[in-house]
């Protein structure tokens, strides 16, 4: 081991790493023996981008001409003949918010023409919500600026010297980026590009302080893009001007958007916002559909994961919120599902990512599961992996309430109660969440140097996010105990609580129906369906109470304006099926539904299924079959039938590669316990294979999975877990379903080292996907 070690001080790159041979203490004799030539001159990992840390992240799989992201020209100076191509994709793409396929096209043009310098500035763009990545892409296009025309470097300084920190005051830095483009517009007033980048970066930064002063004057800024460019995607920005202003202004362009970039499902959602604005919930219904399948088949295409999509997450959501206004019960709670089933990641999707699958679907999950009042399935979901118990308080307390509010409505009063003391519990455990961040601030606050009442304020800052969870936990116990009230017959406690509900109004409405407060009843209802325009559930509860206070005349009114909106409800829910015997009262046929009346001012709309499907669907895992150390045959279709954790690494060389494969071998029974075999593919020759199994054999063990070679990077490639761009193999570790499909991936230039979150997937995703 001494002469290897010696060799690696020599020659880094070529150093073997025999499994398993690394202990705590020659691991800190390494350390120190590396020290000095790392410091001299450190070694690029595998798995690294050559051109520096910001190109470690990203997409780094190359991709065709796609088409159809955007009829837009930037003229740019590069020696690739593609790369003017390409330059306009990535635009169209940056103009779709498609962040992060845009990158991937001007990764495309760097990797043909690294001196281009307005492919790192497109880099930049993609990474506008990562200032610390476009620092450095912006960089390297100053790099490169004297290949640049007077045009170009206008556009590269611009964004230089907004990403240059100065001034300090993000208003003054906001505001002289929009002096800046201003200025490539005066001294180049045909630029539509620089216009529609004005347009957005008001819109921007709106959101950020700078108000805009007048949306006419955006608009009309907006409308001299289109008279030359009528299918330009600068539609998406006068969606976003007009969104919250005055709807209205914008149905052409929510008409026209996902026409002209049909590849980008942004450009699908982006009309939705217009047409919820204006409770058209099936317009809206319609398009966030669309832009759900053009995700989901781009994801089968590119092996990537859900939540590695700009806004992903919040258009499923929202779509499900919008089948719940049109009374879609089965798809509302599919769609809430479908977001929990996607892979969990570390840093992609997580429970504390508002914006992330995992969050929105449990929170929609409780609220459609509330609506419809589907009782035994919400209990039968809070069992299982669907909606399991977590330990974090503010995410927990949902899922007690509408377990609490289950067992009420089931009749089931002993569960109720002992519903009501696991709060008590949720409580505590926010007590110390809250105490812990209040030390740390004051810790903090302490090391800083900061005066008496700097530091009071600021542990009072670090403990508000924990008292409002208590304050909320608390709420929902007084509402709980108010039904345990209501079941023990003190109407007074019950009618008490119900005034602090946190139900929807038209649903606190029905309760004070059930107790008998027609007056109050019908008050809730009526302020309820004024407030929720075209929505199905309050007009159903509508109808229920003025159908039990005999108003005939408005009970048929009320049904009438529901039949409109009837298109899309699920007459097999608590909430509709009520109404059959109101509808037979009033002459109306059993299924008393109606279709939908398409609207006259939509584009003509391709076909839903032909996008995509309507729920993420694991990508088809390749097929491969490599020699193993004793040149012995074993490929994907050996494990037909059961899952596969499977994993690429990047030699017997790679020190990271073997913490991984220790790591992962540590833990084999773990994985055994789960009928879960690991198979790791590597870009070693069968040498490098047999030294890996002989020096891990050398410790007087067998190593716990088979190791395979795929010297041609053949696999590598099928997987995506390679740098088409750098021509590098990359980390990656698939979790492969037993009927081949991909449950689970994170590629990346490091290997996935969170041994318990790959266990905890490995049990939650298989039976989600059967």
């Amino acid at each position: 081991m001494q002469d290897s070690l010696f060799f690696y001080v020599l020659f880094p790159h070529t150093m073997f790493f025999p499994l398993r041979s690394i202990t705590s203490s020659s691991a800190l004799l390494l350390t120190l023996a590396l020290a000095p030539v790392c410091s001299a001159a450190e070694p690029r990992l595998e798995g690294h981008s050559h051109q520096g840390h910001a190109f470690n992240e990203g997409p780094r799989q190359s991709a065709p001409l796609v088409n159809n992201t955007g009829q837009v020209h930037f003229p740019i100076t590069t020696s690739w003949k593609d790369g003017q191509d390409y330059f306009n994709q990535g635009l169209g793409q940056l103009h779709g918010f498609w962040y992060y396929e845009a990158e991937r096209s001007f990764r495309q043009i760097v990797a043909k023409d690294p001196t281009c310098a307005m492919a790192y500035w497109g880099l930049a763009m993609a990474n506008w919500e990562n200032e610390k990545r476009a620092k450095e892409f912006i960089a390297k296009a100053n790099q490169h600026l004297d290949k640049a025309s007077d045009h170009e470097k206008l556009y590269i300084k611009a964004q230089a010297n907004y990403l240059d920190g100065k001034p300090d005051d993000a208003k003054k830095r906001n505001q002289k980026l929009l002096h800046d483009i201003e200025s490539i517009i005066d001294k180049h007033p045909d630029d539509i590009e620089a216009k529609a980048m004005l347009c957005v970066r008001l819109w921007q930064f709106s959101r950020k302080g700078l108000p805009i002063t007048s949306h006419e004057a955006v608009d009309a800024l907006l409308q001299q893009i289109l008279a030359v460019a009528p299918h330009h995607p600068a539609h998406h920005y006068r969606i976003h001007l007009w969104d919250k202003r005055n709807a209205k202004r914008a149905l052409d362009s929510a008409a026209k958007l996902g026409s002209t970039a049909p590849a980008i499902a942004h450009m699908w959602h982006m009309p939705g916002h217009i047409y919820s604005k204006l409770h058209r919930y099936e317009d809206a219904a319609w398009h966030q559909q669309a832009s759900a399948r053009i995700d989901h088949g781009h994801m089968i295409k590119q092996l990537i994961l859900p939540d590695q999509i700009h806004n992903y997450a919040h258009n499923n959501e929202w779509l499900s919120r919008n089948w719940v206004h049109l009374g879609n019960a089965s798809s509302a709670l599919s769609m809430a599902k479908s977001l929990l089933a996607n892979p969990r990641h570390p840093t992609l999707n997580t429970l504390e990512g508002k914006a992330h699958s995992y969050n929105y679907g449990r929170r929609r999950l409780a609220e459609i599961l509330e609506k419809f009042e589907l009782w035994e399935t919400a209990i039968e979901l809070t069992s299982s992996h669907w909606f399991e118990p977590v330990d974090v308080p503010k995410h927990e307390y949902p899922r007690l309430r509408l377990i609490g509010l289950a067992h009420f409505q089931l009749g089931q009063k002993p569960e109720l109660e002992k519903t009501i003391t696991q709060f008590d519990s949720l409580i505590e455990t926010a007590r110390t969440l809250q105490k812990s961040a209040q030390d740390k601030a004051s810790e903090k606050a302490k090391t800083d140097k900061k005066s008496d009442k700097e530091t009071e304020t600021l542990v009072k800052a670090a403990g508000k996010s924990a008292e409002g969870t208590i304050k909320q936990i608390k709420k929902y116990q007084t509402e709980l105990n108010g039904l345990v009230a209501e079941l023990n017959g003190d109407k007074e406690e019950s009618l008490k609580a119900l005034k602090q509900s946190a139900r929807p109004k038209w649903a606190k409405a029905l309760r004070y129906l059930h107790h008998g407060d027609l007056e109050t009843a019908n008050k809730l209802s009526e302020e309820a369906v004024t407030k929720s325009t075209h929505q199905t559930l309050p007009l159903a509860a509508r109808i229920e109470i003025l159908h039990a206070q005999g108003k005939t005349e408005e009970t048929r009114s009320s049904f009438e304006q529901l039949r409109k909106i009837s298109s899309q409800i699920d007459l097999t829910t608590p909430p509709f099926v009520r109404l059959a015997p109101i509808a037979k009262s009033l002459g109306l046929p059993d299924n008393w539904t109606q279709p939908d009346t398409p609207a006259t001012d939509t584009a003509v709309r391709p076909e839903l299924d032909s996008l995509g499907p309507i729920h993420w669907t694991p990508a088809v895992a390749p097929g491969f079959s490599h020699a193993d150390q004793n040149n012995k045959p074993i490929s994907l279709a050996d494990y037909q039938g059961k899952p596969l954790l499977l994993i690429f690494y990047l030699g017997h060389g790679c020190l990271h590669c073997s913490e991984q494969l220790n790591a992962l071998a540590d833990r084999s029974m773990d994985f055994k316990d789960i009928s879960l075999p690991i198979l790791a593919i590597s870009t070693d020759t069968l040498v490098g294979l047999k030294k890996s199994q002989e020096n891990f054999s050398a410790e007087g063990e067998n190593f716990p999975f088979p190791l395979i070679a795929d010297p041609e990077k053949a696999s590598f490639h099928k997987y995506s877990a390679h740098d088409d761009f750098e021509n590098e193999p990359l980390h990656g570790t698939f979790l492969i379903s037993g009927t081949g499909r991909i449950l689970w991936s994170d590629i990346s230039a490091d290997p996935f080292m969170d041994i318990d979150f790959l266990l905890s997937e490995a049990k939650r995703l298989p039976p989600l996907h059967k």
